[in-house]
């Protein structure tokens, strides 16, 4: 397997009120092609900074000061470097939590799915975006694409609707996608078809996908590998049916023992 996203070293900081704020502590990870890599932790442990570091979406007042990423093979994030605005879109694409985050309500998914091929692929023709719209829906599991083009975003449920956010996310064909906590807010049966639909895309599409939960269950059941995070650091890694049944750090742990069971 190739690699793909490569993250080393990597240390941010916040400027804050009482000075600064360590966010992310000399944190490593890579994604292979072809790849699900889940990112694991509760909240304020840093996976949502990591994710936004990738695809450049931090904010004004965070820095990089340390470590690196690199997207096949070539830079670019470091101290005082941020090449991401000439992959966000194109090379990587981001499903977000709230699908609303991704979709503009004033406009009809026909024209949110062309604006993003216009920007992202440059010379393509109006034929071509119609071809790949449908086709993207297609790839969603989206049976009646025809409705759903032609549809506004309030007038689909809310699975119709994270599938479309993923649908704008890959409809460039980017090498990796990013998915922040985008199953949170989903019911369990539409969150199940959510990980299947990825899971298939993985599979049809050989991208990487960088998948950024708090629920280390769900992330195991997708996953081919696990980075648990805690305070801004990587605790433990590896394959996600070890960190699940033979887990090393305490922190590790402390999330599996928390998850609920039933007898």
């Amino acid at each position: 397997m190739s690699e793909l996203l490569n993250v080393s070293g990597l240390s941010i900081t916040a400027r804050v009120s009482r000075g600064e704020l360590r966010l992310l502590d000399r944190v490593d990870l890579t994604i292979g092609r072809g790849e699900i890599v889940g990112v694991v932790g509760e909240s304020g442990s840093g996976k949502t900074t990591l994710s936004r570091a990738v695809i450049g979406l931090l904010d004004r007042n965070v820095r990089v000061d340390g470590g690196s990423i690199s997207l096949s093979g070539e830079q670019i994030v470091a101290p005082g470097v941020d090449r991401t605005a000439q992959i966000r879109g194109s090379a990587v694409g981001m499903v977000f939590q709230d699908a609303s985050r991704s979709l503009n309500p004033l406009m009809k998914v026909r024209a949110q799915l062309a604006e993003v091929l216009r920007r992202h692929v440059p010379g393509i023709g109006k034929q071509e975006i119609e071809r790949r719209s449908v086709e993207v829906l297609e790839q969603m599991r989206i049976s009646d694409a025809a409705r759903v083009l032609s549809s506004y975003p309030h007038q689909l449920s809310g699975g119709l609707r994270q599938r479309v956010a993923i649908g704008l996310a890959v409809v460039t064909r980017p090498s990796l996608v990013i998915a922040d906590e985008c199953t949170t807010a989903l019911d369990v049966t539409t969150q199940t078809k959510v990980v299947e639909l990825f899971r298939t895309l993985v599979g049809e599409l050989g991208i990487g996908l960088l998948f950024v939960t708090h629920d280390l269950m769900l992330a195991s059941d997708l996953c081919d590998r696990i980075a648990v995070m805690n305070g801004g650091r990587v605790v433990e890694t590896g394959p996600a049916m070890q960190i699940l049944d033979r887990p090393e750090h305490d922190y590790t742990r402390r999330l599996l023992a928390a998850i609920p069971t039933w007898t």
